[in-house]
């Protein structure tokens, strides 16, 4: 990034911070503004010194938080003589975002974490630990933000980009009877890799939906080169009002 001046009235601070962060930049970035100067050490990625005025560390990045306004510079290679911190940015935005006054998600259904590996990487409590543990059992949101904590919580996980909604994919398929598999239906494999993705576990069950609007769960397996066909053995044809030729909604469950 050159050293002429950006307005922060285009730019998100803290996803410049990432931008500059993730791609392993050592340097300073300063944010002048009329009641002071705002700068961050980085080194290699990582944060190294944080000020605004008198205030040092996460003070001072809460402080630019709460009223994200300026014109910003990026000095590529400037260190720090003496840095009083390191740590990641991950780590800081966390700790930095407890000033804010939203409490609550942009969304309330399933979310799935976005970089399972820098979660990883951070430190969490016996709570937040259970709280990640429900999210990856799809438990919606709106059930977690009961707790000002865990709502707060989820809050800066999206405000960091870690946590977006969880889509599960709808297909049409036609219902085709067959009689290789008992007690299963089968779908294409490519389905159910796609949906494997958005829910990060391979789904066990799919809800078909047909347009009369009445739904029918039921065991699934994939199968290769299936395409739009929804392969449904005689035995549990017979527990629904599925005919063969019917073209249904499924998605999983």
């Amino acid at each position: 990034m050159s050293k002429s001046t950006s307005s922060l009235e285009t730019f998100d601070f803290l996803e410049l911070l990432y931008m500059l962060s993730g791609s392993g930049k050592t340097g300073a970035l300063s944010v002048q503004r009329p009641d002071g100067l705002f700068q961050c050490w980085l080194e290699g990625g990582r944060v190294r010194q944080l000020e605004f005025g008198a205030l040092r560390g996460v003070d001072a990045a809460s402080k630019l938080l709460l009223d994200p306004r300026g014109r910003f510079q990026f000095d590529d290679g400037l260190t720090h003589p003496a840095p009083q911190m390191d740590a990641s940015l991950d780590e800081v935005a966390f700790e930095a975002l407890d000033v804010l006054t939203e409490q609550k998600p942009l969304f309330d259904g399933p979310a799935r974490i976005t970089s399972p590996e820098r979660v990883a990487a951070m430190r969490w409590t016996l709570q937040e630990q259970d709280v990640l543990r429900q999210i990856e059992s799809q438990r919606p949101l709106s059930d977690l933000t009961r707790d000002s904590h865990t709502s707060r919580m989820l809050a800066k996980l999206v405000r960091m980009r870690l946590l977006s909604p969880r889509k599960s994919r709808v297909a049409r398929l036609n219902v085709t009877v067959t009689r290789t598999v008992r007690g299963v239906v089968v779908i294409d494999d490519l389905i159910l890799r796609r949906w494997k993705e958005d829910l990060v576990r391979p789904p066990q069950h799919i809800a078909i939906r047909d347009d009369a609007g009445n739904v029918y769960t039921l065991p699934v397996r994939s199968g290769p080169d299936l395409g739009a066909q929804l392969l449904i053995p005689t035995d549990l044809l017979m527990r629904t009002g599925l005919r063969a030729g019917d073209s249904v909604l499924v998605r999983p469950v």
